[in-house]
């Protein structure tokens, strides 16, 4: 996150450019996506044609609500923004065309991300979640605020092939490394002809890299992302996923961003890195030099995280699998108090000047990115409307420090935490805050009743 980065887009095309590539047939379909509440693309292929007729008219791409109502197998939630008893209705998929760019490793399709509003009205749909972040931003508009955010992202990559692999069930897989090796140089040279291929993709993209390099686990990666403001941050966050699952899918390679592969492997992060800067002036507001330190404002901003890190931590940590990463002494961000520049703290201070941060541990790889970005506005926005002090920042292992809180280890107790939670239902609003408790007790009761886990058949099958 380097106070100075050149913000200027890359890897973008106007319409106009888009216009000549389609009439030379240089590119010959526009994918037309938005996000989902699981952090991934959908949306659909467009010709050329169609995407003049459509993507580019009033009417706007349609689809049915559908999907931001499914679980990840595709079952229906019927949750109020889709059900049977209004037949899945449509919304409209109208194009942000600042997002448009050619796909660099696929050079015959445009892809651009989508805002979704109502089928019959120019109001966004409130429970999409790039619509959900929109009205945090909004929010914090009215303070004169705006944010810059950094997504750093860890995720496995397995030799086998995605078809073998889903044939094996993911279980015995060839990693793509044999030992571990984190920050290992000799390692990052085998791997390079892949992961070369992701960090050039991506900036050809428009999704500038930072760094890469391997991770502790086995296949584990990490590839760090430029800060960028809040929503083009977000917006990156899933283009990067998207590419990186495409690119290895060519490359006969299976990534995965669960949380925890194994409960006996190393979790895979998402850190997100976050700073406070003036709307109107554009000044940087985190640092305050007289005390070296946190600033009054970016305190209460902080304090906020740490006050809601609990009953808004659904946002951060969205599946069953999320709970199983949440373990002490494995850097995943359970210990929720503040340091400085100490991977113990769930929240870490980092850098000085106009580079201030603080580092949020606790999303895992699985997070959606528009959800916890929203989720850190609201709480820092609380934090700042209550006048919050600044908290103390403290040191040491935050593991052994007495009475410091830890997330919870179970998706139930999230869920309970956010339906108990004032700011979430206040600050998402009502119909929001229906729909994402109601995904997420969705989630849980098809995990209870809904499998039998290899842990159950170990320990029970001949032992009761």
């Amino acid at each position: 996150m380097n106070a100075n980065h050149d913000d200027t887009p890359t890897g973008r095309i106007t319409v106009e450019e888009l216009q000549q590539l389609l009439d030379r047939g240089d590119v010959d379909n526009v994918l037309c996506a938005v996000p989902d509440p699981h952090g991934r693309l959908v949306g659909k292929r467009l010709t050329g044609r169609a995407f003049r007729d459509l993507g580019l008219g009033s009417e706007g791409v349609k689809a049915s609500s559908f999907v931001f109502a499914v679980d990840l197998e595709m079952e229906p939630l019927e949750l109020p923004v889709s059900n049977a008893s209004n037949g899945y209705v449509d919304f409209r998929m109208v194009p942000d065309l600042d997002t448009l760019r050619r796909v660099p490793w696929d050079p015959t399709t445009a892809l651009v991300l989508c805002d979704a509003y109502q089928s019959d009205s120019d109001d966004l749909l409130e429970v999409a979640p790039r619509s959900i972040l929109k009205r945090q931003l909004d929010r914090a508009a009215r303070h004169d605020l705006r944010f810059k955010f950094a997504s750093e992202l860890e995720f496995f990559l397995a030799k086998t092939t995605p078809g073998e692999a889903f044939r094996r069930g993911y279980q015995d897989l060839d990693m793509l490394s044999d030992y571990r090796c984190d920050y290992g140089m000799s390692q990052s040279s085998r791997d390079d002809w892949f992961i070369r291929q992701i960090r050039n993709g991506m900036d050809a993209f428009g999704v500038d890299t930072e760094s890469s390099k391997p991770e502790w686990g086995l296949g584990q990666q990490e590839i760090t992302l430029y800060y960028e403001d809040t929503l083009e941050m977000a917006d990156r966050h899933v283009l990067f996923k998207y590419g990186v699952k495409d690119l290895a899918n060519r490359a006969g390679l299976t990534p995965t961003f669960m949380a925890k592969v194994g409960i006996d492997e190393v979790g895979s992060s998402c850190h997100l890195h976050v700073s406070l800067w003036s709307a109107s002036s554009g000044d940087p507001l985190c640092w305050d030099p007289e005390k070296s330190g946190m600033s009054s404002v970016f305190g209460s901003f902080v304090a906020g995280q740490l006050e809601h890190a609990l009953d808004l931590g659904l946002m951060f940590a969205p599946t069953v699998n999320s709970y199983k990463r949440y373990q002490a002494n494995q850097f995943a961000g359970t210990a929720v108090a503040v340091g400085h520049d100490n991977r113990s703290f769930a929240f870490r201070l980092v850098g000085e000047g106009a580079s201030y941060r603080v580092e949020n541990r606790i999303p895992g790889a699985d997070v959606n990115p528009y959800y916890a970005y929203a989720a850190t506005i609201a709480a820092g926005l609380a934090g700042i409307e209550q006048g919050l002090d600044t908290p103390r920042v403290d040191v040491g292992n935050a593991w052994e420090i007495p009475d410091v809180p830890t997330m919870w280890t179970s998706m139930h107790r999230a869920v309970d935490g956010f339906a108990e939670s004032e700011l979430a239902a206040e600050a998402f609003g009502a119909e929001v805050f229906a729909h994402l408790l109601g995904s997420a007790r969705a989630e849980v009761v098809s995990f209870d009743s809904g499998t039998v886990t290899d842990w159950e058949l170990r320990r029970y099958y001949e032992r009761v």
